[in-house]
């Protein structure tokens, strides 16, 4: 109880001083929070945002927990998910089930079918490129603060394949006896961003058997990355089925 409350102090202080741009800004200026396993990252970000007068708060979390207390204290606009941070995926889900008004925006996004795909069926409503600017970021939040939606066009043809395909895709609630056991273990440690070498050395097998497993969740699936995997079933399953990953049913509470 002692953190938590070191936490909530720690997380007031920072949305107050980070009101840098004056008040008269805040009617039409978004409210903004970065979240970044990387300090660097999420405090220079942070920093230099707070000083454009488009943002009247900019915050900025660690983590997941953090993120979902700031997220329930300051009810941002716009959540910025640093698509690199461990577990990305899930906190995109979580912050859209915990308040789905704010916008996620992921930056650090890969673009490849398979990554652009997976932040859209977590509820991303933009990302921005590895390579892009802050100056990027900064347009693409405009963007999407009028509801607009800007991709490539060939990212955009995916997203129509995706739709296409989905008539042929398993039911979320049969997964549970799509998969093996040992598939759905392989996948509850994808979901929790887990590398074939780290799974393997938690369920004592060989990394070519992981690939192996991998490989056959995917085609069971329909999908055709592990962040697909995992996005295809968090962006079906309720939140609190699967605190510490995902649940199927089958599984020992």
């Amino acid at each position: 109880m002692a953190t938590e409350a070191v936490v909530r102090r720690s997380i007031r202080t920072q949305i107050q001083t980070a009101e840098t741009p004056p008040r008269r800004y805040a009617d039409a200026a978004l409210t903004v929070l970065i979240v970044s396993d990387v300090r660097l990252y999420r405090e220079g970000m942070r920093d230099n945002l707070a000083t454009r007068p488009q943002f009247s708060v900019v915050a900025a979390a660690a983590n997941e927990p953090e993120a979902l207390t700031l997220v329930a204290e300051m009810h941002p606009d716009i959540v910025i998910i640093d698509m690199a941070t461990r577990q990305s995926l899930n906190v995109a889900r979580n912050v859209r089930q915990l308040d789905p008004r704010p916008s996620v925006v992921g930056f650090g996004v890969e673009e490849v079918e398979g990554e652009i795909l997976a932040c859209a069926e977590a509820g991303l409503a933009g990302y921005v490129p590895c390579d892009a600017s802050l100056d990027d970021l900064v347009e693409r939040i405009a963007s999407i603060s009028r509801g607009e939606l800007l991709c490539t066009p060939r990212m955009a043809a995916a997203m129509f394949r995706r739709l296409e395909l989905r008539q042929d895709a398993p039911d979320p609630r049969a997964v549970g006896t799509i998969l093996t056991a040992r598939e759905r273990e392989v996948l509850k440690l994808i979901d929790g961003g887990y590398s074939n070498k780290e799974i393997a050395a938690k369920l004592h097998i060989e990394v070519s058997t992981v690939k192996n497993h991998v490989h056959n969740l995917l085609e069971k699936l329909h999908v055709r990355s592990r962040m697909q995997a995992a996005a295809h079933l968090g962006s079906h399953l309720s939140v609190r089925q699967r605190p510490a990953g995902l649940a199927f049913p089958g599984d020992a509470d």
